[in-house]
């Protein structure tokens, strides 16, 4: 039976599907809450980044848990509990403050202490899957359990988008923000018990295997898997310039309603939706360095698209176009990981590259906000042809440029880390754009319980050599 085929595999994609609706519902709504709170836009940076900076900080608690407990698992069940009762009381800021200064404050103080959680997850979850998964079928089963994780997500976005907008018509907007964050909390504890079903094992790192994050920074320049570690976080450096930002612009430049948010949102939900699993597939074939250096490169552009049009239908495009190749990016970078480390190493460089990049992307935020809370009010208007001028016009256009200097500049200093065929980068577009993974990503639901079945009648019961790392 293959690995996609297991019971490990379908409790390990539930698990990861419940905790896309709760970030359906609550984390892609935690900008347009600090919006309706009627937040700055050093505030609002402050939100998308402060909090993910001090959980990165925790992922190396995180891993010296991974490495000195016996139980993985049990500690990531624990922390998704604590996750799920932090959501909801992030609903009930408006009741207790108001909108006003200290609302933004309370929002920031919670939303940081759910990342903290986030910190502790995500090196013995990441240890103990790489663990667990084989070598071999890593792209194919992250595309499989990502497009279900991409299909809660539009759910939990779609459904929230809909219900806010209902809320907002009738007057009771901080009610529609208390529901999905309890719809959240919810969901984030039932994806716990799935992830309780999964084996574990204890994880034990050698003495001589351990190292600090000075050491690890100390010999960047000899170590290909932290110079892919400085790209990547460039990468996000520059995404952060202008990412925090575009939910303000839309609400508050362009004046999105709260439906035309949701949908702008779940385009890029869709998009990835289409195209995930047959990244995943692609990068088993063909490496996880071309698949980077592809869509980093298209990626550049994505920013200053916003520069061209403020139509409606226009933005939609522009969500569909960066879900697919931000989708293959970020998917090709978490497996690059689990190729380039060692299983004793794994927890410790997630938790290393985490900070690094938790660093530069706060660094990116307090940039952008600055620029934009300092520039004069026509500051955009020499870029402003096709929109309205504002300033977050000009951390678009720095955003593509800094984008545009990781690919030139930082990403030919790391080499691709196992032996895969050769392919050209059209070709590669090719594959992905054409109909074919389309029409998988529409009759997938329909497909994967057969291909299943299938597989599982002509391997037999094989389990236990399929489920370990070689």
């Amino acid at each position: 039976m293959s690995f996609l085929a297991s019971k490990i595999s379908r409790d390990v994609t539930k698990e990861g599907a419940l905790d896309a609706v709760k970030i359906g519902a609550a984390e892609t709504y935690f900008s347009a809450f600090g919006v309706f709170l009627r937040g700055t836009p050093l505030q609002i940076g402050a939100l998308a980044t402060l909090p993910p900076l001090i959980g990165a900080m925790f992922q190396v608690l995180g891993m010296r848990l991974a490495e000195q407990l016996a139980s993985r698992r049990d500690i990531v069940v624990r922390a998704i509990r604590l996750q799920a009762l932090l959501c909801a009381p992030i609903g009930l800021i408006p009741y207790l403050f108001g909108v006003q200064w200290w609302a933004m404050v309370a929002l920031i103080a919670i939303v940081s202490l759910y990342h903290t959680t986030i910190g502790l997850i995500a090196p013995m979850w990441n240890s103990l899957i790489g663990d667990i998964v084989p070598a071999t079928s890593r792209g194919e089963f992250f595309g499989f359990r990502n497009k279900w994780m991409a299909i809660c997500t539009f759910a939990g976005v779609a459904l929230g988008g809909v219900w806010l907008h209902w809320c907002a018509q009738h007057g009771v907007t901080e009610a529609g923000f208390a529901t999905l964050f309890v719809v959240a909390a919810l969901s984030r504890f039932l994806s716990g018990i799935f992830f309780a079903r999964i084996p574990d094992e204890s994880l034990h790192v050698p003495s001589e295997l351990k190292f600090t994050l000075w050491q690890f920074l100390a010999r960047a320049r000899h170590s290909n898997f932290a110079r892919f570690v400085f790209f990547v976080s460039s990468m996000n450096f520059a995404t952060a310039i202008s990412g925090p930002y575009f939910a303000m612009y839309m609400l508050s430049d362009l004046r999105f309603s709260y439906d035309e948010y949701m949908m702008v949102v779940a385009s890029v939900v869709v998009a990835q939706f289409s195209v995930m699993r047959s990244w995943g597939v692609l990068s088993d074939q063909f490496g996880n360095r071309q698949i980077m250096r592809v869509c980093g490169i298209l990626v550049t552009v994505n920013p200053c698209l916003w520069l061209l049009s403020s139509n409606f239908w226009f933005v939609i495009f522009i969500q569909l176009y960066s879900g697919i190749f931000w989708a293959g990016f970020n998917l090709a970078a978490a497996n690059f990981v689990f190729d380039a480390v060692t299983p004793p190493k794994r927890a410790r460089c997630f938790a290393y590259q985490s900070v690094i990049n938790g660093v530069l992307v706060f660094l990116g935020s307090c940039i952008g906000g600055y620029i934009v809370t300092h520039l004069p009010a026509d500051s955009g208007k020499r870029l402003a042809l096709f929109v309205d001028q504002s300033p977050l016009l000009v951390v678009f256009a720095l955003s593509g440029i800094l984008r545009l200097a990781a690919m030139l500049l930082v990403f030919p200093t790391f080499a691709e880390v196992r032996r895969v065929q050769k392919i050209r980068s059209h070709q590669l577009l090719i594959r992905v754009t054409s109909l074919r993974p389309l029409w998988g990503a529409t009759f997938g639901l329909i497909s994967d319980r057969r291909i299943r079945r299938r597989e599982e009648i002509s391997s037999g019961n094989n389990d236990s050599r399929v489920i370990h790392d070689p």
